[in-house]
């Protein structure tokens, strides 16, 4: 009977040891995607044109640049929305460590034209988050970038990097259609940042205006498929318009008839609807991956936003962002933040010297996002008390 007890003890404590130090190892691996997630996106066919396309053409394009060129003439592949060619660039830097950058350039959609319709000639200006670093004058900021590999997906799709419709269209002034292929164009960039930079494990997916949109809808889910849970994920939507104004009905329905985006929204995301307000997708990832992190910059009285949105007033667009982007930090208070700077009218930050010189409540933006980037506690949520804006 003694033995039989010592046994007994001697198995008990060998089964809580095994499951301490299970439990010990779960904590220390990141969960990321959850499989059914990820399954109900490839079943939505966010993944359909993973693996499909490599660069034509792939030249010295300066200060350590690569221009990757896709070909145009090469039928379904990724192309601007005016039928030429879509190009990415990509420049090493630290291995471990990828910024996925998302260029902006406005919108398009049926009788309202105001995008880029070509892609950059050049790689991106050495401001803001390209610049090693920044001269206040009365010293240097180092940028928290400045060793990190990049991978910059030039905008030209006309549809925030999420659309997948080609529109015969007789008033667009660049050509007879409207060749939204922004899915294929951020696939290709992904893809490309893959073959580029394989052994990356901090991954930041960021973009401004209209990259800022592609970079917190459907950027992260492939960024996830093509690197795995086991890789850091971050996300940063420099004032991409993903709060909309669900009064402005016309343009909404058009959107969504043109881009087609709506097609690739998961099917349990009941709340997900392409007539709806577009963060509801923001929501379905922080719930279904349980290590992404992301953070949102705007100003409140953001002018470009404003017009694209049909937004009048600052009031107005204030109340639009802090409500629906202060409901997601409310559900995630430790995975969503906000950078809502007041009185201000500028649009984004990352490629200017914003980055640099912008505050909010006196703490600096690029300050805040190394907080963000390492993560530190003193990475906040940050709204400034309303300041009445120049116009």
């Amino acid at each position: 009977m003694v033995n039989q007890l010592k046994n007994s003890r001697v198995l008990r404590t060998a089964v809580c040891v095994t499951v301490g130090l299970m439990l010990m190892g779960a904590g220390n691996v990141p969960r990321g995607l959850n499989p059914a997630a990820e399954q109900e996106l490839r079943d939505a066919g966010v993944d359909k044109y993973v693996g499909q396309f490599t660069p034509a053409l792939s030249e010295d394009a300066g200060d350590g640049w690569t221009r990757h060129t896709y070909d145009s003439e090469g039928g379904n592949g990724p192309i601007c929305i005016a039928g030429t060619d879509f190009n990415a660039y990509t420049k090493p830097g630290n291995k471990s460590k990828l910024l996925i950058f998302l260029d902006g350039g406005g919108a398009c959609w049926q009788n309202f034209y105001a995008c880029t319709v070509l892609a950059d000639d050049a790689p991106p200006a050495e401001v803001g988050i390209a610049a090693d670093e920044f001269d206040t004058g009365d010293g240097v900021i180092r940028n928290p970038f400045a060793d990190w590999s990049i991978a910059y997906l030039s905008y030209c799709d006309g549809s925030t990097f999420t659309g997948d419709n080609d529109v015969a269209d007789p008033n667009f002034p660049f050509g007879p259609v409207r060749f939204h292929r922004g899915l294929r164009n951020l696939t290709a960039g992904i893809d490309l940042a893959k073959a580029e930079f394989p052994n990356a494990s901090r991954i930041m997916v960021a973009g401004s205006s209209a990259g800022g949109v592609g970079a917190a809808a459907f950027a992260p889910f492939l960024t996830r498929m093509a690197y795995g849970n086991n890789k850091k994920v971050t996300v940063f939507n420099d004032a991409g318009p993903v709060a909309i104004n669900l009064a402005d009905t016309g343009s909404i329905a058009a959107r969504a008839a043109d881009w087609q985006f709506g097609q690739f929204y998961p099917a349990s995301c009941a709340t997900c609807d392409p007539l709806g307000q577009g963060t509801e997708i923001i929501k379905w990832r922080l719930a279904n991956d349980s290590t992404i992190r992301e953070s949102f910059y705007s100003t409140d009285g953001d002018a470009t936003n404003r017009f694209f949105l049909n937004v009048p007033t600052q009031q107005q667009y204030r109340a639009l962002i802090t409500g629906v982007h202060g409901e997601i930090n409310m559900l995630y208070p430790d995975r969503y933040k906000q950078f809502i700077r007041s009185g201000d009218v500028s649009h984004t930050a990352l490629g200017t010297d914003l980055f640099y010189v912008g505050e909010a409540n006196g703490v600096p933006l690029y300050e805040w996002t190394d907080d963000f980037i390492v993560p530190r506690p003193s990475w906040v949520d940050i709204v400034e008390d309303f300041v009445p804006a120049p116009f």
